[in-house]
């Protein structure tokens, strides 16, 4: 969901901070450190395309049926500019959690990480709480409106949401250990 991924990329950048604080804390470059390149392949590779699948699939649901507008891309330069915009924000978010986390290891202030990790958890939760309900119907902004759509645990959105989820958890595993391997070898170089 929009309003969920945008905080969760940032939430990630912060987790990937931590998974190479060591060497973080000797880089003193924040924008040409060696993870930063690596990050970014996971993150358009492993994070964006959970999104994307969503919106492209169910775009009502995905932005929590706040406007029917983000179905109507077809013949539509400004939808499908919001679409590439979410794009670019997703990935914006990840390396300004990166960033900042590296940013925070460089200066001592490592505690502040753990902070702001907490305020990314908050924040990707926060609309799940704001707009109780809104993911247990499928459907179009119309359909659900309408008191519509399907349940949530039904085909053909439960097998598509629960194989991209399974990819993004995968995807995420893999980047994690990786990065916590490479970055205590680069530690010791």
């Amino acid at each position: 969901m929009i309003q969920v991924d945008l905080p969760a990329a940032f939430a990630i950048g912060q987790t990937f901070s931590m998974l190479s604080r060591n060497y973080l804390k000797k880089e003193p470059e924040i924008l040409t450190n060696k993870l930063l390149g690596p990050f970014n392949i996971y993150l358009t590779t492993g994070f964006v395309p959970g999104g994307l699948f969503l919106l492209a699939g169910w775009p009502a649901w995905e932005a929590m049926y706040t406007s029917p507008c983000i179905e109507n891309n077809y013949n539509n330069p400004v939808i499908a500019a919001v679409w590439v915009l979410f794009v670019i924000a997703m990935i914006l978010c990840g390396n300004f959690g990166y960033m900042l986390g590296h940013y925070f290891y460089k200066k001592n202030l490592a505690k502040y990480v753990k902070y702001t990790l907490s305020l990314g958890v908050i924040l990707t939760f926060l609309p799940f709480l704001i707009r109780w309900g809104c993911w247990e119907k499928i459907g179009t902004f119309a359909e659900v409106k309408a008191g519509g759509g399907y349940p949530f645990g039904e085909e053909p959105f439960f097998t598509g949401w629960i194989c991209i989820m399974s990819y993004l958890f995968i995807a995420g595993i893999i980047a994690g250990v990786w990065f916590l391997k490479k970055s205590k070898k680069l530690l010791n170089c």
